[in-house]
């Protein structure tokens, strides 16, 4: 019996990895059709991390460091022209490791296909997972985003509502040409027992995430769960961003291949 369990997955490992899914390690130049960016405050230490900050399996290896009073950011990305697709990620804030190194760590993205999933891990130690979105465009303007677990439709993560307000403003901008700050730095994380996708890094990584525009639009973000919240606490925390407004725009988003840091 143990032996067909261990043939079973081995089996559905290989379909998986292999012939269902394209393999497409980093560098990936993409093309951002609708991003959104809030500022979040930091937790002052791992152990006031919010509820649902991160996937259970993993948490334990995102949590551990020394988080820094810098801040933290919910981003939601929509992509076009790109093989990646939409995307919910939490940023909790900055993690320092030496007296000189810091970088951004994620702790939650959910993406809507196992492609991206298997690619993210592999190739960032992301802590990618599958999720149903669902994008609803409003009469006034606004839309909804709403981000299901799997095959559930009626118990999501995360929920918001979003108003563009000014905009867009003129103002050119490519990161990599102003500042190291959106620097991500990345755990190994562990396999999932039961999926297969989910696979499992040994490494830390580092990447330095370009963004690319030339306008900005500011955009008021109100949460559309009951009570006004945006997050479930289980699935993602139930935070509020630091103000209620924050920034969208569109064009190239590019990750370089990370590089290879020592386990800090």
């Amino acid at each position: 019996m143990l032996l067909y369990y261990f043939l079973t997955f081995f089996v559905l490992a290989t379909f998986c990895r292999a012939d269902s899914i394209p393999i497409a390690p980093a560098p990936w130049n993409l093309t951002v059709s609708e991003a959104y960016a809030f500022v979040v405050a930091p937790p002052p230490s791992p152990a006031f991390l919010p509820p649902g900050f991160a996937d259970p399996l993993e948490a334990p290896e995102l949590a551990p460091g020394v988080i820094l009073p810098d801040s933290g950011l919910i981003m939601i990305l929509r992509y076009s022209a790109s093989p990646v697709d939409d995307e919910l990620i939490y940023i909790p804030g900055r993690w320092a490791y030496n007296l000189t190194d810091s970088g951004l760590r994620i702790t939650r993205i959910y993406v809507a296909t196992n492609a991206s999933v298997f690619n993210g891990k592999d190739s960032l130690s992301a802590s990618e997972h599958q999720a149903d979105f669902n994008f609803t465009k409003l009469a006034d303007g606004s839309q909804t985003v709403t981000v299901f677990p799997p095959g559930d439709l009626t118990n999501p993560h995360f929920s918001a509502k979003l108003t563009p307000t000014i905009g867009p403003v003129p103002i050119e901008v490519n990161t990599a040409l102003t500042s190291d700050h959106l620097t991500f730095i990345q755990p190994s994380i562990p396999a999932s027992p039961t999926n297969p996708v989910e696979v499992g890094t040994t490494t830390w990584k580092q990447v330095l995430l370009n963004i690319q525009t030339e306008t900005w639009t500011a955009t008021v973000i109100s949460g559309a769960l009951p009570g006004g919240k945006i997050g479930n606490g289980i699935g993602y925390p139930d935070i509020q961003p630091l103000l209620p407004i924050g920034v969208s725009w569109s064009g190239p988003l590019i990750f370089p291949a990370p590089s290879i840091v020592p386990n800090l």
